[in-house]
């Protein structure tokens, strides 16, 4: 059987924290955030669980090198700064991305 290419992406799970709470008040500085990390092309997608997910309300996966860049990266992010998650990081091996499957709306010209 022939091996399948895989490329490393990194799941950051956002898990509620000790300064949940306070969510509201942070979250423009998180799409701040996550839009620089759009912008250095790190973040491929993220996003809202519609139902928590062994504790995980939401979502990013990033395409670093390294699973301790992409907590490099996770720790800045602002909801993370301000303990209003944690972030639990998972190695994700993608076979492949379908482009056709992404909605129009979310594309980004």
């Amino acid at each position: 059987m022939p091996e399948i290419p895989t490329v490393p992406y990194f799941l950051v799970l956002l898990i509620p924290s000790t300064n949940h709470a306070a969510a509201e008040s942070h979250y423009a500085a998180h799409v701040e955030f996550i839009e620089a990390m759009t912008a250095a092309h790190v973040v491929l997608m993220g996003g809202d669980f519609a139902a928590p997910i062994d504790g995980a309300e939401g979502a990013y996966l990033l395409r670093t090198a390294s699973q301790d860049e992409s907590e490099v990266w996770a720790s800045k992010d602002p909801l993370v700064q301000h303990a209003v998650h944690r972030v639990r990081i998972v190695a994700w091996h993608l076979v492949g991305i379908s482009r056709g499957a992404i909605d129009p709306a979310l594309e980004i010209a």
